[in-house]
């Protein structure tokens, strides 16, 4: 294995599956809202989300330190906020507006308003549960967890990859996550909410270190020789989907609230791995297909938008059943995600590429951006 910060030894380019892992984890959440809770895990959704998130994030920095010996911090958080707040100040502009219009539920306070743009949705939703936002948008949630994580992951990062150790890189992640899950028993034993359990920074930042674990210490597209060995890719796929099988199936209330999110996520890093690493074999190809792809590529905008939406028409047509409001809100949000990736994503993702280059790279770094997810 290479030295944590060494030169990648395969060639950069798009990473693949991830678009298809995002179109998985943003339908999960999709049909969960839908009506489906209590046969499709819309909390799973978020948590792969969540690790892809660390996963990418972190390769990212792998790559630009490789190049260029350092993380450039500027650059990083313009390309972040270039990535997300496009989209978010829209979503949420029109959000107000239907909400103003009554075509929605619900409307924005002050404090509502301001959590949403400025990433502290998740410790706003925790005390006003859900209350003064437009109803749906509550899911700004698990993007004030991930902006977070951009705010104290990068100089750490930056220490492990300037320290060239893997098992350095190891042990402070593991030990962060241990501490994680620490932290969520003692505040279960303590009477925590479930609310606050499932949503604050502090309990479920660890998904996504589970991410950068992997990117930092085993990643499937940077370490060639992880990427070549296959004896044990039936093991670790069976093993992972027994352990995501019994984290949804025991259904005792402290482990949920406890080690679920550890055991989740832990599985979901063992898929995706398996995902890139095997992208174009069976069972891992179909994540390619370009339908599947194409939903990934507009997860973000889907992620933001497709509860407000199934919530506004299920406001005007209470007599649709499940199966017609999740068709009917499903080409709706499409109909909406195709001219955001048009004239707002893409757009963006071409004056990252050019800050990228300003920030004197060799060439752009591949578009490794991943969504507020969840």
């Amino acid at each position: 294995m290479m030295p944590v910060g060494g030169r990648p030894q395969v060639s950069l380019g798009p990473i693949p599956s991830l678009d298809g892992i995002r179109a998985v984890a943003v339908a999960l959440v999709f049909f969960a809202h839908g009506g489906l809770e209590n046969i499709v895990p819309g909390g799973l959704g978020v948590t792969i989300f969540f690790v892809l998130s660390g996963f990418l994030i972190t390769t990212l920095m792998r790559i630009e330190h490789a190049r260029s010996g350092r993380i450039g911090f500027r650059s990083f958080f313009q390309r972040r906020l270039l990535r997300l707040m496009p989209p978010l100040i829209i979503v949420v502009g029109l959000a107000g507006l239907l909400s103003e219009l009554s075509i929605i539920d619900g409307g924005f306070s002050v404090g509502g308003l301001l959590a949403a743009l400025f990433y502290a949705g998740n410790y706003y939703v925790i005390g006003h549960d859900f209350r003064g936002m437009p109803a749906g948008l509550g899911v700004v949630w698990s993007l004030a967890i991930e902006e977070h994580y951009y705010l104290f992951f990068p100089p750490l990062a930056a220490l492990l990859l300037r320290a060239r150790s893997i098992r350095l890189s190891r042990v402070t992640l593991i030990s962060l996550c241990t501490v994680l899950l620490a932290w969520r028993c003692w505040l279960v034993l303590h009477g925590a909410s479930s609310a606050y359990l499932a949503m604050a920074t502090d309990t479920r930042v660890d998904a996504i270190l589970f991410g950068c674990l992997m990117a930092l210490t085993c990643n499937p597209w940077l370490d060639r020789r992880h990427g070549s060995v296959a004896r044990s890719d039936l093991p670790l796929g069976v093993l992972a989907i027994t352990a995501l099988m019994m984290s949804l199936l025991f259904r005792d209330e402290a482990f949920r609230m406890t080690a679920r999110y550890t055991l989740q996520s832990v599985a979901v890093a063992a898929l995706i791995y398996l995902a890139v690493a095997r992208a174009s074999r069976p069972p891992w190809r179909w994540l390619s297909a370009r339908p599947v792809a194409y939903l990934g590529t507009v997860s973000y905008t889907v992620y933001l938008s497709h509860h407000v939406i199934l919530l506004g028409l299920a406001k005007h047509w209470p007599q649709w059943g499940s199966l017609r409001l999740m068709a009917a809100a499903a080409a709706a949000t499409l109909a909406f995600a195709e001219p955001m990736r048009r004239w707002i994503e893409q757009p963006c993702a071409r004056l990252r590429q050019r800050l990228h280059r300003a920030a004197g790279a060799t060439r752009p770094a591949p578009d490794l951006m991943p969504i507020g997810a969840p």
